[in-house]
């Protein structure tokens, strides 16, 4: 029986390759948007491809796909084979960084571990109580996207994926300490690429908790990060829209949704 990584992957990769395929395309436009007002509709527009998908690749009618839309449960889940799958969706655009999980299960044991620390690189003990503690996250299967809109108007758009977030392929390098803000927060930084850091924050404030990957500018950031194995890359594509008004955006999408919505009431 195919994994729910395997399921997804070959969904995803087979519509982006289709002529009248809408996730790239989607994900450009949804590039322009403020971050807390494009993850649920990203979440739907996937949600919608995993169930055409579960139709059109592997002949499931009709399928059964869920977008709970809480944070309570996975993003999407859906049913294969009597099967109950899940993955949770992630997405970026407009930053310099992505987070890869909220951590949100260690992070007061973070805390403590590393309150009354000396700042500077950990020693072997302290890194790998850190490594065994990211160990113990049950974190799933997640895909992710990531874009940068160029001044060119051409938007870059990442699609990568990850199940687990061992830091155990990094235990080689230095893991440094800082204590930092007003409310004195654990930061851990790990340099793994040339430009880019993976960070384990524990603060209190959702841009400054969980683990994230740091200095994202260049497509070459990416290209390194994607050799350290720790995500692993679906596929990389450049869209330019044709000129995007905002506003215009806004509310064409209000009325299409006006149009459905009146569809209950007949």
């Amino acid at each position: 029986m195919p994994s729910t990584k395997e399921i997804v992957r070959n969904i995803v990769i087979t519509h982006e390759n289709e002529p009248e395929s809408y996730l790239s395309k989607s994900l450009a436009i949804l590039s322009h948007r403020p971050f807390n007002m494009k993850g649920q509709e990203i979440e739907e527009i996937v949600g919608l491809m995993i169930y055409s998908g579960l139709q059109n690749y592997y002949d499931i009618n009709p399928p059964c796909v869920s977008v709970p839309q809480n944070k309570k449960t996975a993003d999407i889940i859906f049913n294969f084979d009597g099967t109950k799958r899940e993955l949770d969706i992630k997405s970026y655009g407009g930053a310099e960084r992505f987070q890869l999980s909220t951590l949100k299960h260690i992070l007061q044991s973070i805390r403590d571990e590393f309150k009354d620390e000396t700042p500077g690189v950990l020693s072997i003990q302290k890194k790998e109580w850190l490594i065994n503690k990211i160990g113990e996250l049950k974190t799933g299967y997640t895909l992710s996207f990531l874009s940068f809109v160029r001044n060119t108007g051409d938007i870059d758009i990442h699609c990568f994926d990850f199940q687990n977030l061992s830091l155990s392929r990094f235990e080689n390098l230095d893991f440094e300490l800082k204590i930092t803000g007003k409310e004195k927060r654990p930061e851990i930084f790990i340099p793994i690429t040339n430009n880019s850091t993976l960070e384990i924050s524990a603060g209190g404030n959702p841009y400054n908790r969980g683990m994230w990957i740091n200095n994202i500018s260049a497509q070459e950031n990416m290209d390194q990060i994607y050799r350290t194995n720790f995500i692993e890359n679906i596929f990389i594509v450049t869209r330019m829209p044709n000129e995007f008004d905002k506003d215009k955006y806004i509310f064409e999408k209000a009325q299409a949704t006006i149009d459905l919505i009146r569809q209950y009431f007949i």
